[in-house]
Order: C-alpha cells, then sequence, then structure tokens
C-alpha cells in the first residue's frame, strides 16, 4: 500500500529540525506496527520521503508524506490518521491520509511551488513598497547553497501581495518556487524586501507559515492532492 500523509507542523515542533522529523515519522511508523517497504539494492533503505523540507522555526498547514508497505494487509486511511494522532508529539497533527496509486510519480518530484503566510511588523506605505518590489526586474540576494553567491531571485518570486494589516501587524502572502528544479526560501526573498524598503530586517519580528505545496498540471499550478489522483 502506498500512503500520502498530510500534515502541520506548528508551536514547539517548529524547533525541530528536518532531519528530526524524519526519525519521528519513522519511529512512529514502527511503533504502529506498520510494515516500511524497502529499497532494493546494496543499501536498502526505507520508502519513506517527504515533498519538501521545512526551514527550521518556519510553520506549516500543508506538510506532505509519503510512505508504502509491504505484507498483505493494508490498513484504512481514517483509522491510520487517528492512529498516528493518538500517538504524535504536540504541534505535530495528521490533516489527512489517502491512499495514492501503486505506480505514478513521486510527490516530491511534482512539487513545483509553494505558498506562504508572513506576518511582519506595520510600517506605513507597505502597500507602495510592495509593489515596488514586486515590480523590479532584478532583485539580487546572496544564497547560501550558492556559496553565497548573489543571484537574481526575482524570477522565483510568482505572487506577493498584502493580504491584511491589523495596528502591529502586516501579512504578506506569496508563492514562491519550490522543489529540485528551483527554489526559494521565503526569508532572502524578505530580507531582499526589507532591505529594498530601506528597513532593518529583525528575524525575531517575524513568522512564517507555508499554507500550500502545488505542482503544475498544465499551466496552472495545483494542490498535490489532485496532481496524485486523488480529492481532498
Amino acid at each position: 500500500m502506498r500512503y500520502l500523509v498530510k500534515f502541520e507542523k506548528k508551536d514547539r515542533m517548529l524547533y525541530i529540525s528536518h532531519l528530526d522529523v524524519q526519525r519521528l515519522f519513522h519511529r512512529a511508523i514502527k511503533m504502529l506496527h506498520l510494515e516500511l517497504k524497502y529499497s532494493k539494492g546494496f543499501n536498502p533503505h526505507p520508502k519513506l520521503s517527504f515533498a519538501q523540507p521545512l526551514s527550521l522555526g518556519h510553520a506549516s498547514v500543508s506538510e506532505y508524506l509519503e510512505f508504502e508497505t509491504g505484507g498483505e494487509s493494508a490498513e484504512s486511511p481514517a483509522a491510520l490518521k487517528n492512529r498516528f494522532n493518538a500517538l504524535l508529539p504536540q504541534g505535530i497533527r495528521i490533516l489527512d491520509v489517502r491512499q495514492l496509486p501503486h505506480t505514478g510519480k513521486s510527490v516530491s518530484s511534482l512539487v513545483a511551488a509553494a505558498k506562504y503566510r508572513i506576518e511582519i511588523p506595520f510600517f506605513f506605505a507597505y502597500r507602495e513598497a510592495v509593489m515596488e518590489f514586486f515590480g523590479r526586474e532584478f532583485i539580487m540576494a546572496e544564497m547560501p547553497k550558492k556559496k553565497n553567491t548573489p543571484i537574481n531571485i526575482r524570477p522565483m518570486i510568482i505572487a506577493l501581495k498584502p493580504l491584511m494589516v491589523n495596528e502591529n501587524i502586516i501579512t504578506l502572502t506569496s508563492t514562491l518556487h519550490c522543489g529540485s528544479a528551483s527554489n526559494l526560501n521565503p526569508e532572502p526573498m524578505l530580507q531582499c524586501f526589507f532591505a529594498c524598503s530601506g528597513r532593518a530586517y529583525d528575524r525575531t519580528a517575524v513568522t512564517f507559515e507555508r499554507t500550500a505545496m502545488l505542482g503544475w498540471q498544465g499551466d496552472v499550478l495545483t494542490p498535490l492532492e489532485y496532481l496524485c489522483g486523488i480529492e481532498s
């Protein structure tokens, strides 16, 4: 059986790494007495993978885990969801479990973009600042994985707009490239936004939440559930 698990990562779990999340689910699956299927070859590994790692300190309501079980027994998605949630710690909650077709692309290979909700401190003329920033042809940022070589991240920013404002907080929504072909973490984008706006960037005053993962269906960005041949 092949399963897709959608889960959220919040609260205290913001500060555990992606590797720790991998270990957490691997142990949870063992404790649930599910027989993970392993790859063949000299160094077999469990068929368990995540759609895309989440940065440390970022929350999410749209994380995806794919795993495959062996043996003859099969468990219903609803039963798996309940058993997972009874076992996992506070801050990790299973939102949905679905059965996937036996064949097909991996979930990680389908991811092309992600949506984020970003909260920043309020400042005046924020709408003009967002429009000016998004309207630029070049936005140069230093990327750690590129040996801090400045690259133009503007083509990786699909959308950026203010969603709501209260007395102290501006909420931005952004859709960014996400996946193996092209990937942009929202943090360097936001650092560039603050720099272009002439403001100091204070990471402690900012929150990030991933709200969706998307893939291309033709020329339309579509939630992963639909691309996997299932509907949420």
